[in-house]
């Protein structure tokens, strides 16, 4: 199993993702936004729900970072954890197909020996599954090394309370969390966190979160990294559409 991690090194992840409300929602979609990343050089793929998962893996055998969140129609919070929370959300994307278990590894709502024992009940039942924990601060990257994890990302480095900016959190008390989360996506990769976890754990270094430009790839793996992850700014045309229009708006504003 351990091949899986030597495939990704110094290799390009992209998450295939798309939400209610998407017109890129739904498995065949999805299952195509992948072979558009395969064919452009990915890696492996990052996907979520069983669905997607199941779609995607009818069509490579490159490495899948499975997650499943659960509760994202909900408002989102700093506070809650939606990312693979429980053994049966685990379970679900494991059976699916994925390689890789991607979990929320934030002691948000919990504890770190909650998180131990969710760790220990899935390695009780899929003894050969990876586990990539997702976190936002260095504690928690050691806490995940600690827990026997194989990889430590960066994904949730700016959406927890640890780890938002100062001046983001103060707005945070007042600010609709939509608006909240597009100035947050605003924010460059957490180049910091990278370093240090690089000087902090032995375990492999997945790179991701508010990456945008292809200077910022290269800026993470300069950091050390093993992996990097690419999401919105690749596979969410809806996103990338808006950038270019708030451009234009800086320049037009009142039109």
């Amino acid at each position: 199993m351990n091949t899986i991690l030597t495939e990704l090194q110094h290799k390009l992840i992209v998450s295939c993702q798309a939400f209610p409300g998407s017109p890129l929602y739904g498995p065949d979609y999805l299952q195509k936004m992948a072979m558009c990343a395969i064919k452009g050089g990915a890696g492996g793929i990052r996907a979520c729900w069983p669905d997607n998962i199941k779609a995607i893996r009818s069509i490579t055998d490159l490495p899948i970072v499975g997650i499943n969140k659960v509760g994202f129609d909900d408002p989102q919070s700093l506070d809650k954890v939606y990312i693979t929370p429980t053994f049966e959300s685990a379970a679900e994307v494991i059976e699916a197909g994925a390689d890789i278990l991607g979990m929320d590894s934030t002691p948000r709502g919990r504890t770190y020996d909650d998180i131990n024992k969710l760790i220990e009940q899935i390695r009780k039942y899929y003894p050969e599954i990876l586990i990539m924990a997702d976190l936002s601060t260095v504690e928690e990257g050691l806490k995940a090394e600690e827990m026997g994890v194989d990889v430590v990302s960066t994904t949730l480095s700016g959406y927890t309370r640890s780890s938002l900016k100062s001046s983001l959190l103060e707005k945070s008390t007042y600010m609709d969390e939509a608006k909240l989360d597009n100035l947050i996506h605003e924010e460059p990769p957490d180049l910091d966190l990278l370093k240090a976890l690089k000087k902090s754990v032995k375990i492999k270094i997945n790179a991701e979160g508010r990456i945008w430009k292809v200077e910022q790839v290269i800026d993470a793996m300069k950091c050390g990294v093993d992996m990097v992850t690419v999401g919105a700014a690749i596979t969410m045309p809806e996103k990338i559409t808006s950038k270019f229009v708030n451009a234009i708006n800086t320049v037009y504003p009142s039109d």
